[in-house]
């Protein structure tokens, strides 16, 4: 058996020392090709941040908007609610994705797959629409639950509470159940899935207890994705926009995010004091990378070996499988079920949380949203975006994965923080950014307002986690397998897509999946880059919600999350049928691991 978590061993006697690395070209070009993609809006937003002119006059470089931004105490105020907000929900939603990545991929629970599903639903429901959904449950005065709770208890005091979204808790729990467990249970799960059952079982006919070979063997092993999970998620924290400013803003609770959103929407808008703040959070994403490497590189990880794998899931007992199925289910329904049966129910409204108005119930808004013309148009944007973007991301993250992972670049450690580096920036900065840089060209025509600059956008926006996906999947598989496909005469290419691919499937999927998911949901990256004709549906969306059709914005909420639960089946669907064909009947099940 493969050693695990073992230092890299002496070389044989008689071996030649390895020769140290040396800066070649080709290193050199891949770290200029990652650093154009993420070093020129950072630059430009660094950049501009020292313009003190005001719009439309000539540039003026100076530190006032660095004086000014550090010098208003709503930028400490804000720089605090975000770390009180950010800390509990990733400590929280960790511990709770892994029970419940564990329970799905490692255990015989009822129904683990339509678990999985139901957290890819959660998912890509769009935040702004599960927030609306909760809304319509918790609202302190006409919320759903808060009525039947004062009706069947008593509880509450002048036809208030005893819940409130609109709060400090209101706010985690709606990151929660929206993003935060769905997204690192998602991340989770084929980690989970890839480690060889044989490595516990060695530990616990060794005399090691449960606890000792959870301690020692499976977190261990697990901690590359839990650790880029758990920095990921706090990203996900650092970059949150929407919940925060329904939710946060009506409270005085205001993060970063709306705080820069506040400024850019001001009048005059204040674009340099705004891209000061960005910027400061710039050292903080760039440290998180280093630190993450740090943790992982003297370490390995590797679990899916040429040698024997067993992924025989452990037994929770007859009793014990039906009690922790139960309690997976009641979250599921309480986290997921109770909000989208909310949306659904909020696009019928004739007017948004009022039950009690005589004909409360229509179908107006659905009639209104499928003959609105920028509907008809919304979509086939979204649709062309979710494509180029998906196909484009898979190939750049898996080339910037596979150098970080497996290549021997001088540069390699270079190319991994720059593809860090857009995590740091809001993407409403990222926009704003790339907005410069699409101006200053002579391709502004085809970049700006057109879904070819809003794909780049995109791609780059969501480089963190997708590089993330790719380099966690190549990290615990051995590099012996595509060695062994090099040495019987496949190339490069063949390799990777006879041999790696189908390990890397899952991983694959679920990375092109989140690409597909961002493209077609994100809003701030692309609230300032797009136009009239190339506006998505989360734009579309984003117009609904603050121009108070609040049962438009459910209706189109539901169509989005359709589209992109859809398209994740048909991605498993397809990425299992590839899995079968090309994997011999005795180890299907395990490839599909």
């Amino acid at each position: 058996m493969t050693a695990v978590l073992n230092r890299p061993a002496p070389p044989a006697a008689g071996t030649p020392p390895r020769r140290p690395r040396r800066l070649s070209w080709r290193a050199l070009l891949a770290l200029a090709a990652v650093a154009a993609v993420t070093l020129v809006p950072i630059t430009l937003l660094l950049l501009n941040s020292l313009n003190v002119a005001a719009p439309g006059q000539p540039t003026s470089y100076g530190l006032d908007n660095w004086r000014t931004a550090f010098a208003d105490p709503t930028l400490r105020d804000a720089a605090w609610n975000t770390v009180r907000l950010a800390v509990p929900r990733v400590l929280i939603g960790l511990v709770v994705a892994t029970v419940l990545s564990w329970l799905i991929a490692r255990t015989d629970l009822p129904g683990a797959r339509a678990v999985e599903v139901a957290f890819w639903f959660a998912f890509f429901i769009p935040s702004l629409s599960m927030t609306l959904g909760w809304i319509l449950l918790l609202d302190p005065a006409t919320g759903a639950v808060n009525q039947v709770l004062r009706a069947a208890f008593g509880v509450g005091a002048d036809g208030q509470g005893p819940l409130n979204i609109y709060s400090y808790w209101g706010i985690i729990w709606s990151h929660l159940s929206a993003t935060t467990v769905p997204i690192m249970t998602i991340l989770l799960i084929p980690g989970f899935r890839r480690m060889n059952a044989g490595l516990e079982e060695a530990a616990l006919l060794s005399g090691a207890s449960r606890w000792q070979t959870a301690a020692r063997i499976t977190v261990p092993i697990m901690l590359p994705t839990m650790l880029g999970a758990g920095l990921l998620a706090f990203i996900y924290s650092l970059k949150a926009f929407e919940i925060e400013l329904l939710l946060g803003t009506p409270i005085g609770i205001n993060v970063y995010s709306t705080q820069i959103y506040e400024w850019i929407r001001g009048n005059p808008p204040e674009y340099g004091i705004a891209t000061a703040l960005g910027a400061v959070f710039i050292p903080v994403l760039v440290l998180l990378a280093v630190l993450q490497r740090l943790a992982v590189r003297r370490r390995n990880y590797v679990t899916v070996t040429g040698h024997s794998f067993n992924d025989e899931p452990v037994r929770l007992g007859r009793a014990g499988r039906w009690v922790a199925g139960g309690l997976v289910w009641l979250y599921v329904l309480i986290t997921t079920v109770l909000p989208v049966a909310a949306i659904i129910t909020g696009s019928f409204m004739r007017r948004f949380g009022f039950f009690d108005i005589r004909e409360p119930f229509t179908t107006r808004q659905w009639h209104t949203l499928f003959n609105d013309n920028l509907f008809l148009s919304a979509i086939g944007n979204s649709l062309l975006l979710g494509l180029i973007a998906t196909v484009l991301g898979i190939a750049v993250y898996f080339a910037v994965g596979y150098a970080i992972v497996r290549s021997r670049l001088a540069t390699r450690g270079g190319i991994d923080v720059m593809a860090w580096l857009p995590a740091a920036i809001p993407g409403i900065l990222l926009g704003l950014g790339l907005l410069w840089l699409y101006l200053a060209t002579p391709l502004r025509t085809v970049l700006y307002g057109n879904v070819l600059g809003l794909t780049i956008a995109v791609v780059i926006s969501h480089m963190s986690t997708g590089t993330q996906q790719i380099k966690a999947a190549l990290m615990q598989v051995n590099p012996d397998h595509e060695h062994a496909a090099r040495l019987a005469g496949a190339g490069f290419l063949r390799a990777n897509r006879h041999v790696m691919l189908p390990l890397l499937g899952p991983s694959v999927a679920a990375a092109g999946i989140l690409t597909f998911h961002s493209a077609v949901g994100d809003i701030s990256t692309v609230v300032l880059l797009s136009s009239q004709n190339s506006r998505p549906l989360s734009i579309l969306l984003l117009e609904y919600s603050t121009s108070g059709a609040l049962e438009q914005a459910s209706a189109l909420g539901v169509v989005i999350s359709v589209l992109t639960v859809s398209v994740a089946l048909v991605a498993r669907a397809l990425t299992s049928g590839r899995l079968r064909r090309r994997t011999p009947p005795a180890d299907r099940k395990k490839a599909q691991s």
